[in-house]
């Protein structure tokens, strides 16, 4: 064990830090495989934020980008279908996440047609 008397303020500070990351990290490799996750999460691209202003009277044009997460939802479509799916039923799917009441009565329709 380390004498603390002799520690400066910082060494004290990074020791604490230190023993506190040995408790859950039996190696370095593991502490340091942990940083550097952390720090790539910290890197990762943000979300989407969206400042709306005078939205009064624009009530279906502010849930319509509420619904569709300003266009997040259709790049995930694209990100999980891709060619698997043709562009017209990428399209149905979207409109199915974005107003499923709606788009599910339309098909219902369809269907007894």
């Amino acid at each position: 064990m380390i004498d603390e008397t002799v520690l400066n303020g910082k060494t004290k500070n990074n020791l604490k830090y230190l023993n506190l990351l040995s408790r859950q990290y039996s190696t370095i490799n593991e502490a340091s495989t942990e940083i550097i996750n952390l720090q790539a999460i910290l890197n990762l691209p943000k979300g989407t934020e969206h400042f709306l202003t005078d939205i009064h009277g624009e009530y279906e044009p502010f849930i319509h980008v509420l619904k569709n997460a300003s266009g997040v939802i259709k790049q995930k479509i694209e990100d999980v279908f891709g060619n698997t799916l043709t562009q017209s039923d990428k399209k149905s799917l979207a409109t199915l996440i974005y107003y499923p009441e709606q788009k599910l009565d339309i098909v219902l329709k369809q269907e007894k047609i």
